[in-house]
């Protein structure tokens, strides 16, 4: 995954929400799925005898399919408050010896093992293997005890809760292994190997779907309803985002998820696209009285543009947009539309084929839509678009770029403040000559920002992977050190996201049984392969929020089995108070409130129940052997003193390493066997054997 995006080039965040297409086109899916406002059962069923599918509804919120060719459908109730059409784009043995979580399984100090037994653990995704071995119970049948097809746009739920059902089922999509990835981290069982995952002795409730809002909403509800069937807590993961947005919690998406958050724990990661532009925060001025920003499509190529853009004000004051073409060849502005400035709603649509001017640039359409949203009582202005800038640069030979460049000029009066969001996954900012770059302070997923979520960010716990056929692979992340990727922010409410950072690059996790065969490609670098009763099994790697977020998700299955009367709010509580926050860099926004501790955390749930649990040593080093070199990780920072033992007993080697990595080279042993002990000035010395 380049730059720890989400696995198989998806936010391995998944990214959620891209815009509905704006230039017309035939489109066979016979519904928008949409989260729609009915205030009422009268309301309801006129909706359905109009042809509307409500799959769920809370409060007054409706998880809707609507017909996409149902007459009146611009006057649809609720079609104001609609997200409409928005869709999700979709190696633990390491990670398990950080901060105590080991200890946690094996009981270390504890009344025994917490394994997540008697607890629900659920997820919405893609590319999820039901029949993986890592998934499969004692009694030989997989562990999965409700699994649902979702296709939102075709208006298929299809529900599967027998075991023979399950035991029938393929996947979902033999193009991604993500879901499979996501679920062996929260609940992988295998025993085989040292990839399983936090809570191996979990019910499993999956959902697979096209990931939009609707779907990954109503595979929630799939969920809680199953836990509440067997009387049993419940955790969901979504590794899913989104940028997008309010960043403020008010969205009905967020909204509707912290109803969730009322029955089950959810855990939501915060985006794995804090390393690119594609935000901005500015309070205007008379002095600063405008900004501009280039946008760049994904590849930087800028020959095809397709996405939206977002700005939202603080309060009901507007911010005007205006829409720019910018000449690369010769660095001036080539096109100025009017302006969308408010105070009351506007709409301008630009079009290649009613704008001659404009058509000398681009070939499509663009949308620019300003409003006071009455979620939140905030302005806003969406600008969407989609078209082509066939002519190049001359000058771009190697890497060919488009001339013209879309660019968006802001404005508004002293004293408004803005926050501008590209969505990051199609779209990114760029700068535009003599304007401040563009950052990305609210990198942060905006479904992320609920009251009654987890938002989890990522720090790199590994600098390479082994691979199935032998040797090691590197994967360029520094160890204990957080992600560039991880998206952070500081809300308009004060808020700071995210609410804890767990080890998620990389990590090694069980992959699709389905990808590597149709992807063969792919088998050089697959971490390892089981084959057990004639079927081949695979494990692979990935990074980002999404290996971080079923990370912690798991490892509260297990504060859930110590104490299932757990709220979200009392595990915000406990991450607030157990979160360690003695890292590297400690001025980096990246780490919001602290890294992840899982067997402290467990130790204050404990307590919260009367229960006294003794002080595993959480910061014992690990040891990971690479190729030529041996690299120590120490997270209490003390002293090590590292020895090389031959296979006869003698010590070949001893060096002192101190802080929280060292390396220690290994180029000048000869073949054989050897062991290394690393001993810290206090707690136990840790044992690792290793072959050259």
């Amino acid at each position: 995954m380049h730059r720890y995006r989400y696995a198989v080039a998806i936010f391995a965040a998944l990214l959620l929400f891209p815009p509905a297409r704006l230039c017309a086109e035939v489109n066979s899916d016979p519904y928008i799925p949409s989260i729609l406002i009915v205030e009422d059962d009268r309301e309801a069923d006129e909706l359905e005898r109009q042809g509307v599918i409500i799959w769920h509804r809370r409060a007054d919120m409706a998880l809707a399919l609507v017909p996409r060719d149902l007459p009146g459908l611009s006057r649809l109730k609720g079609r104001g408050f609609n997200a409409r059409g928005r869709r999700a784009v979709p190696a633990l043995d390491i990670a398990k010896t950080y901060y105590g979580a080991d200890r946690i399984l094996s009981g270390s100090a504890l009344p025994g093992p917490y394994t997540g037994k008697g607890v629900v653990v659920g997820f919405c995704d893609s590319g999820f293997d039901p029949n993986h071995i890592a998934f499969r119970g004692a009694d030989g049948r997989s562990r999965v005890r409700r699994l649902v097809y979702y296709d939102e746009p075709a208006g298929i739920r299809k529900v599967m809760d027998s075991p023979d059902e399950i035991a029938s089922w393929t996947t979902d999509n033999a193009d991604m292994f993500h879901g499979t990835h996501v679920a062996n981290i929260i609940a992988g069982g295998y025993s085989g190997n040292a990839y399983s995952g936090m809570a191996p002795d979990a019910e499993i409730v999956a959902a697979t779907s096209r990931l939009y809002d609707a779907g990954i909403l109503s595979a929630c509800e799939d969920i809680v309803d199953y836990a509440r069937s067997v009387g049993k807590p419940a955790v969901i993961n979504l590794s899913l985002g989104s940028y997008n947005g309010p960043h403020d919690g008010s969205s009905l998406f967020c909204r509707y998820l912290d109803l969730i958050g009322e029955e089950a724990i959810v855990c939501i990661a915060a985006g794995n696209e804090a390393d690119d532009s594609h935000s901005y925060i500015m309070d205007f001025s008379e002095e600063a009285h405008s900004w501009r920003a280039r946008l760049h499509s994904r590849d930087g190529s800028q020959f095809s543009m397709y996405g939206m853009t977002d700005v939202w004000s603080r309060d009901r004051r507007p911010v005007g947009v205006r829409v720019l073409v910018y000449d690369l060849s010769n660095g001036t502005c080539v096109y100025e539309s009017p302006a969308v400035s408010g105070p009351e709603e506007g709409v301008l649509t630009l079009s290649s084929d009613a704008d001659h001017e404009l058509a000398r640039y681009i070939d499509g359409e663009i949308r620019v839509h300003g409003y006071v949203s009455s979620l939140n009582g905030r302005w806003v202005t969406e600008v969407e678009y989609d078209f082509r800038s066939p002519e190049p640069e001359p000058s771009y030979v190697d890497y060919p770029r488009a001339r013209y460049e879309l660019g968006l000029e802001f404005s508004a009066e002293p004293g408004v403040h803005m926050d501008v969001n590209s969505d990051g996954q199609y779209s990114l900012l760029r700068v535009w000559p003599g304007y401040e770059y563009p950052g990305n302070d609210m990198s942060v997923s905006d479904i992320a920002t609920g009251r009654n979520v987890v938002c989890v960010g990522m720090y790199n716990n590994r600098s390479s992977v082994p691979v199935w056929s032998g040797g090691e692979r590197q994967v360029n992340a520094e160890p204990l050190t957080v992600n560039v990727g991880s998206g952070y922010g500081t809300l308009t409410d004060g808020r700071v996201l995210p609410h804890t950072v767990a080890p998620g690059g990389f990590i090694v996790s069980a992959s699709n049984s389905y990808y590597p065969e149709a992807h063969p490609g792919r088998m050089p670098i697959i971490n390892a392969v089981a084959e057990v009763d004639g079927r081949k099994y695979y494990w692979d790697t990935d990074a980002g929020t999404s290996m971080s977020t079923p990370f912690v998700a798991g490892t509260l299955a297990a504060w859930l089995e110590a104490d299932p009367t757990l709220t979200a709010g009392r595990v915000l509580d406990i991450l607030e108070t157990t979160n360690t926050r003695d890292y590297p860099d400690a001025g980096n926004p990246r780490h919001g409130r602290g890294w992840f501790c899982p067997y402290d955390g467990l130790v204050e749930v404990l307590a919260g129940t009367g229960v006294s649990a003794g002080s595993a040593d959480a910061a014992l080093p690990a040891i990971l052997i690479s190729g030529d070199s041996a690299l120590i990780m120490n997270l209490s920072s003390d002293t090590m003193t590292v020895s090389v033992y031959s296979s006869a007993g003698s010590e070949v080697m001893k060096v002192q390493v101190s802080g929280p990595s060292g390396r220690v080279d290994l180029s000048g042993f000869p073949r054989g066997v050897y062991v290394m002990t690393v001993v810290r000035q206090s707690g136990d010395p840790v044992v690792s054997k290793f072959m050259r």
